[in-house]
């Protein structure tokens, strides 16, 4: 900046001396203001790649965390623990080193008690076992004797097989009793019966396709989820309940084809009526019999079997009471809730079934987690890398990975602001650092776009006024209307307006200092 000195002359006549003061004193003001007018910075609009970033701070936290519980289903208390603060390696886990030993003497003591149950229970069941082998060879014995009585029965011919027929079979006795079935003479009771029963298969197969009907339909309304699978269930059991009753229609007419008409026909002959309720007992009785037998063996083997699943339970809650590493980490107590009252975590604490005892993260990979506003949650992408600076680790950086992001809001500090959303997102850290702890601060920056080629130019060198509009100034202060496109912490996208190479301001123009048709305004995006 070169200084201005304005050449001063001696007045020829005294009039002129006001004049010449006057003169004076505007060139020193205007030297003033050339001399104390501070320069304009420019920048030369250029055309490159421009890195879209997403900048948070959150706080360092292990990537993985095992919580070490009691799994016991009782009030344990604590004998030995390992000292807070400790490290589990991986040496320690393949040795199985014991973090948690409870005591266990109360439980020792219930176990025998519990296998001197067990033996009670199985020598039940094995007795139930033997009882329902000789209850079926008693049953089987009463039915073949009721069988055997039936066989000599013949009353009431006539009202069995009709007139026609029994005339004839009376005059000479059939060889082959179930073919009289078959006979075109057949008539009287015999002849109702097997009425009786076609009409009952035929019933049965009638309702079976309605079921099955009904099923089909039910099962496409399922799919389209308009039914429960309750009611598609229901519909299901009806189909296999109509199957069984045509399989028991069926099953009837052959029973009463082979066996009672031939019993019946045989009693005919002798005294039908009561070889034929003695059969009827000896089936019953059977039956009841058999029934009394498998609910005292169901009972019996249902016993057995609690008896070996509390002594099983048993014995793991014993081996529970001693908890071994199965992961390496950071030992860090978990101190018990303020309403239990119990203070914290030490030999003689009591420990409540599934109490967390112990927090172990596993140093050797760390994790920051942030929260991104809704604005910019679509912006972050799972694997998308991203760059962390750790406050406690000045002048270094590190590198990591977008692991997962929060599909829902965050509901912390939710009663803080109702109408702030934001989503947590984790990044992974790739490098391993002994300085790296839970709770420090981080600032992570994540690259969520690159565009290849754009204008850019520097952010405060655009200004919105108050209808939106944005605007870059000349060197000589003219005003040059923009639109902008995406940006980052330094640079935004110009997508129409300027060329590559136009130099431009890198400030909006002074107060006072003129412009040529632009309002004066703000930085894009800020107020």
């Amino acid at each position: 900046m070169t200084a201005c000195r304005p050449a001063l002359h001696t007045p020829a006549r005294a009039g002129l001396t006001l004049v010449a003061a006057a003169l004076l004193i505007g060139a020193l003001t205007a030297c003033r203001r050339q001399t104390t007018a501070p320069q304009e910075s420019t920048y030369t609009v250029t055309r490159g790649p421009l890195d879209i970033t997403v900048v948070e701070t959150g706080n360092l936290e292990a990537a993985d965390s095992i919580d070490i519980s009691s799994d016991v289903p009782h009030v344990l208390k604590i004998l030995e623990i390992v000292e807070e603060g400790s490290t589990i390696t991986e040496e320690d886990v393949e040795k199985g080193r014991v973090i948690v030993r409870f005591d266990s003497s109360s439980l020792e003591d219930q176990l025998y008690q519990l296998e001197s149950d067990l033996e009670s229970t199985r020598a039940s069941f094995t007795d139930a076992t033997e009882q329902l082998t000789i209850q079926q060879s008693d049953n089987e014995s009463s039915i073949r004797g009721a069988e055997l009585s039936v066989t000599y029965a013949r009353n009431d011919l006539r009202r069995l097989v009709g007139d026609t027929l029994a005339e004839r079979v009376m005059a000479e006795p059939p060889a082959d009793i179930g073919a009289l079935l078959d006979d075109d003479a057949l008539g009287g009771q015999t002849r109702e019966d097997l009425r009786s029963r076609r009409s009952d298969i035929e019933l049965a197969k009638i309702k079976l396709s309605r079921a099955e009907e009904k099923l089909k339909y039910t099962r496409r309304l399922f799919e389209k989820q308009y039914v429960s699978k309750n009611e598609l269930e229901t519909d299901e059991l009806d189909v296999r309940t109509q199957q069984l009753n045509v399989e028991s229609a069926e099953e009837k007419l052959q029973i009463y084809r082979r066996y009672d008409f031939v019993r019946d026909f045989q009693k005919t002959w002798a005294a039908l009526l009561e070889g034929e309720e003695k059969l009827v007992r000896a089936q019953a009785v059977a039956r009841s019999r058999r029934a009394q037998a498998e609910a005292q063996l169901r009972s019996r083997e249902s016993a057995f079997k609690r008896a070996t699943s509390r002594l099983d339970e048993h014995r793991q809650n014993i081996e529970k009471c001693v908890i071994r590493a199965t992961h390496p980490g950071f030992v860090i107590y978990q101190e018990p809730a303020r309403w239990e009252n119990k203070g914290p975590i030490r030999e003689g604490t009591e420990i409540r079934p599934k109490q967390r005892i112990i927090m172990l993260p596993n140093l050797n990979r760390m994790a920051v987690i942030i929260r991104v506003h809704e604005a910019q949650i679509d912006a972050i992408l799972e694997k998308q890398s991203a760059v962390i600076r750790i406050d406690a680790v000045p002048g270094r950086t590190f590198t990591g990975i977008v692991d997962k992001k929060g599909v829902i809001p965050s509901s912390q500090d939710r009663w803080l602001n109702p109408d702030l959303k934001v989503y947590e997102v984790k990044i992974l850290i790739h490098e391993k650092d002994a300085a790296l702890r839970p709770g420090l601060t981080a600032t992570v920056e994540i690259l969520s776009e690159r565009l290849e080629s754009v204008l850019q130019v520097p952010i405060q060198s655009v200004r919105t006024d108050d209808e939106g509009k944005h605007w870059v100034y000349r060197p000589d202060g003219t005003p040059v209307p923009v639109r902008i496109g995406k940006r980052n912490r330094i640079f935004i996208a110009i997508e129409e307006g300027l060329a590559e190479g136009e130099v431009i301001r890198m400030a909006q123009p002074t107060r006072g200092e003129p412009t040529k048709g632009a309002t004066q305004g703000k930085e894009p995006g800020r107020s």
